[in-house]
């Protein structure tokens, strides 16, 4: 899972989504105390205080646009397109919609899972995967709802998807734009509908961005990222192009009707919720971990019963889920540290045919052993909500020492397998 800031009203499990083949997370790979000391031209400066100075003042905006990646990574093309949509009212109303499809090497373009809408009615914070006809819903913070109100998997989700919402909804976007920055400079201007519009660049640890603005509303027109260091990181090799662009329409208006971010599930849609005042998983903590035998990948059985004496950490994970799969490289890195040391590993997939996990398995060179848990149930004897990303781990003794969305918080899952291995 990916999480820039801390989750702070409990949304870590409405986290079953994908935004994107590789998800923009400015978290993997370094501590959250790593800050990196920001280098900002005067030029860039003025530019950040304009945009900042038009996204606080909107009353309300409606935002529209589109997405298009192309991705040349070790051999493997690829070709992401998307259209979202958004609405916001300074009260901190919000809605959000994203519609993707991608292609592989051939030029069939197909539907995919990432499709989502996302918003706050005010009383209710909401997801829904169309695709998959299920929905997620939390209590909405009292008060004003801002970025950090809605908690780090809930930002993060907003920031991949449509970051003129977000910058809206940050209450400081130059802040926003500056947080994990190593440089912003004055890049040359870009060329959009001839018109001349002035740009910035941005390098974050895990990518770079370019910043194109609308010379008279100030707010986002185009962004450009080049993602060839996020791919790098994850493994790969051979990066040809790894560039995502999006481009932005934004039309402030008067403050809109609140009766424009009322949301109600369709029918027959499935509604998942996390335990009301509990965290994902704590129910099981401290108690033996329910027995289970699975196949993996290779065709051979695994049963937990066999497993006792080890240290184990259960991943549980699905290709359609993009915070499972932004985790699964810090996973992969935890893994080998402590592969030598008899801990043992698999990353358990949730209800998907064995080619979808191969192929997955065999583009992102994921090297836990796999294992399928093909109807989900397994899943939900550690966590009847059926919520992932969601990672256990289990002591010598087969007691269930932490359970809950870690695997892609490094910092707190490399203590708990140490303090295991201890015991």
């Amino acid at each position: 899972m990916f999480m820039k800031k801390n989750i702070a009203i409990g949304l870590a499990f409405m986290v079953a989504i994908a935004v994107a083949a590789l998800t923009l997370s400015r978290s993997i790979g370094q501590s959250a105390t790593t800050q990196p000391v920001l280098n900002i031209s005067p030029e860039a400066r003025q530019i950040l205080d304009q945009v900042r100075d038009a996204y606080a003042s909107l009353k309300s905006v409606a935002i529209s646009g589109t997405m298009d990646g192309r991705f040349d990574i070790d051999g493997v093309q690829r070709s992401d397109q998307g259209k979202f949509r958004g609405l916001y009212a300074s009260s901190g109303l919000f809605r959000s919609e994203m519609k993707e499809t991608h292609s592989g090497n051939s030029a069939t373009t197909q539907p995919t899972d990432d499709d989502a809408v996302v918003g706050n009615t005010g009383e209710k914070i909401y997801l829904f995967l169309p695709p998959r006809n299920r929905y997620l819903l939390a209590d909405a913070p009292k008060g004003k709802i801002d970025l950090d109100a809605l908690g780090g998997d809930m930002a993060d989700l907003l920031r991949n998807q449509d970051l003129s919402l977000a910058l809206a909804l940050s209450g400081d976007a130059a802040a926003e734009l500056s947080q994990d920055a190593s440089t912003i400079l004055r890049a040359q201007d870009e060329q959009i509908d001839h018109q001349s519009l002035p740009s910035i660049t941005i390098s974050y640890p895990q990518y770079d961005m370019k910043l194109s603005i609308d010379p008279q509303t100030h707010l986002l027109r185009r962004a450009t990222l080049d993602l060839s260091k996020n791919a790098k990181f994850q493994g790969a090799q051979d990066v040809k192009s790894a560039l995502l662009t999006t481009n932005y329409a934004n039309i402030p208006a008067a403050p809109a009707d609140p009766a424009a971010f009322a949301w109600a599930p369709p029918p027959g849609a499935q509604l998942l919720v996390a335990p009301e005042g509990t965290d994902a998983g704590s129910n099981i903590e401290g108690k033996p971990a329910p027995a289970f035998s699975l196949s993996g990948l290779d065709g051979q059985q695994v049963a937990l019963k066999n497993l006792k004496g080890s240290v184990v950490v259960l991943d549980f994970w699905a290709t359609w889920c993009g915070p499972c799969v932004a985790s699964l490289p810090t996973l992969d890195g935890i893994y080998k540290d402590f592969k030598p040391q008899g801990v043992k590993f698999f990353a358990i997939n949730l209800q998907e045919d064995k080619d979808t996990i191969q192929k997955f398995v065999n583009d992102s060179k994921l090297s836990i052993p796999v294992l399928m848990d093909s109807d989900g149930s397994v899943c939900t004897r550690f966590d009847p909500e059926g919520g992932i990303p969601f990672t256990v781990v289990i002591g010598k003794d087969g007691t269930v020492l932490k359970a809950g969305f870690l695997g892609g918080n490094e910092d707190q899952i490399r203590p708990i397998i140490q303090s295991a291995l201890k015991k």
